[in-house]
């Protein structure tokens, strides 16, 4: 055991600095003012914790100095993590606690007391109710100190003098994590194109271990002529939150006793064409638990490079589409070389842009592949994200950059309007009212206009008075008929027209954005309107 004086000398060893240095003319000389940071106290509350009852943490307690008188604020983490009382070897998820001055939020460490000269923080330890034996022990494995761009990282080794571990009584897991159904990620097609490059495909997985929690996971993935890829995976804290993710899943629990998880499975250029699939599972708990999964229930994938099966020559007929008014259709058509007993299918992704493959492939005159393709209203542009080309003998070729493939570059556009709609006459029905019933029967306002492009499908009217002050105006959607025939009704405010003559104004705005004004005085380039101006009449009584 240390004497006092030895302890004391041994602590003031780890309170060395962690300085600047520069060199000048091949020697190193200090900056006087660099700041020292140091861990100079901690200890857990107790030195035996017993769990086999139930939930228990542990108090964890440290002190942190900076010799900078001008430091504000200083940080840093604190890991801890179980030892199998077994093996001998660290085992399971690390804890990890962020401590920064002043802060006491989130689930973190909380700052106690103290300056950003010297400060004291604690964290609270679940501690695991199960192990690999009857007994285990914990202890922090690394503690970081940070303070205006300086950081100090004290290992293992330098923690063993303070009270850095104690010992858990747990419950035995004798068991390893189960895994739930494991599908493709994001309902992915089962096709993976491996060109030049390495490309991944995303498995979807749900494990859970209501012991000792979930740790961390490998996957085989196995192909063939033997080929096949390793890939582990765990999960981790998130950065900016108090939450967990797996992958690209997020979710889960701080245990680990259900964690939704991505799998990221990356095959290299030359991978084998062909059927690839999860040959072997394995999963280990936070108690070194295994459990193994030989050939799992899975999806599996078609690899290709497009060397087998290729299409070229693709053709979108008609393209640009008049589907301002309405749903319409056009064709996809292509050379496929190398099938083999004909091509089986052929799918289409065009992503969120609404159009969508209808009906089953054909086979042109020409010999070409053609599929039909559905164009909904007003859709302006519709890219081919992806294209995947299966054969008879379950051969595929991908292309576009959904799969990361070769990118024909196709995509289905709308006819372009460019003439602002034109009134040809307008009518009122309606044209006069006693002002007794103004507001209180409706006017309707007919608006013949030519048929473009585009159709109106929104209309602004306003009402006038003899000086030209708008006394109403209401503005909305509208809708064109064949004939060219634009239907709305005047808003007229109630009782408050005095007799005599209005005039009625309009703006005409079509699909693509495009407007015209019709008898507007206080809009720039109003034109006057065929016919001449519409008069609404207010009489007395």
């Amino acid at each position: 055991m240390l004497s006092t004086v030895a302890r004391g000398a041994v602590r003031g060893a780890l309170a060395v600095a962690t300085t600047v240095a520069m060199t000048v003319s091949g020697a190193s000389v200090a900056h006087a003012a660099a700041p020292r940071l140091a861990l100079t106290a901690l200890s857990f509350e107790q030195s035996d914790v017993d769990v086999t009852q139930g939930f228990a943490a542990n108090k964890l307690t440290w002190t942190v100095t900076n010799t900078d008188p001008d430091a504000e604020s200083i940080g840093g983490t604190v890991t801890m993590r179980m030892r199998s009382s077994v093996t001998g070897a660290l085992v399971g998820h690390d804890w990890v606690a962020n401590y920064e001055f002043g802060s006491t939020c989130c689930s973190d460490a909380a700052y106690e007391s103290g300056t950003p000269q010297e400060s004291t923080y604690s964290f609270y330890l679940p501690v695991r109710q199960y192990a690999d034996a009857t007994t285990a022990s914990w202890e922090v494995t690394k503690i970081t100190i940070a303070a205006r761009g300086t950081t100090k990282t004290i290992g293992r080794n330098l923690l063993q003098d303070y009270g850095y571990r104690f010992t858990a009584h747990t419950l035995v897991d004798s068991s390893g994590p189960r895994a739930d159904y494991i599908s493709l990620y994001n309902s992915h097609p089962p096709y993976l194109y491996v060109g030049d490059g390495p490309n991944t495909v995303n498995y979807d997985l749900t494990v859970q271990d209501g012991e000792s929690g979930f740790w961390k996971g490998r996957v085989r993935f196995a192909g063939p002529h033997g080929q096949s890829i390793s890939t582990t995976f765990t999960w981790e804290r998130d950065s900016n939150s108090t939450g967990f993710h797996c992958g690209m899943s997020g979710g889960g629990d701080r245990d680990g006793t259900y964690m939704p998880c991505t799998v990221s499975i990356t095959l290299p250029a030359g991978a084998a064409a062909g059927s690839w699939r999860i040959a072997a599972l394995v999963l280990q708990n936070n108690a070194g638990g295994v459990a193994t999964y030989k050939n799992p229930t899975a999806p599996s994938i078609t690899v290709t490079s497009n060397e087998t099966m290729r299409a070229s020559d693709f053709v979108i007929d008609p393209n640009p589409v008049d589907n301002w008014r309405d749903n319409v259709r056009t064709e996809l058509s292509m050379n496929v070389t190398g099938a083999r007993r004909g091509v089986s299918g052929v799918s289409l992704d065009f992503g969120i842009d609404g159009c969508r493959m209808w009906g089953t492939p054909t086979v042109k005159d020409d010999g070409r592949i053609a599929v039909q393709v559905s164009v909904p209203r007003g859709a302006t542009r519709c890219r081919v994200e992806a294209i995947a080309i299966t054969d008879g003998a379950g051969d595929v070729s991908l292309y576009g950059t959904g799969f990361d493939a070769p990118d024909p570059g196709l995509a289905i556009t709308q006819i372009p309007s460019t003439e602002a709609p034109v009134a040809l006459g307008a009518t009122l029905s309606p044209s006069t009212q006693p002002a007794s019933e103004v507001g209180m029967s409706s006017v309707r306002l007919t608006i013949q206009a030519e048929i473009k492009v585009a159709p109106v499908d929104e209309t602004e009217i306003h009402v006038y008075d003899a000086d030209g002050n708008v006394v109403s105006q209401s503005f909305g959607g509208a809708s064109q008929d064949a004939d060219g025939t634009v239907q709305k009704w005047l808003y007229l405010p109630y009782f408050t027209l005095e007799p005599g003559e209005y005039t009625v104004g309009f703006r005409l705005t079509d699909a693509s954005g495009l407007s015209s004004a019709w008898n507007m005085p206080d809009r720039p380039n109003s034109r006057e309107l065929p016919g001449g101006p519409l008069v609404f009449t207010v009489t007395e009584g």
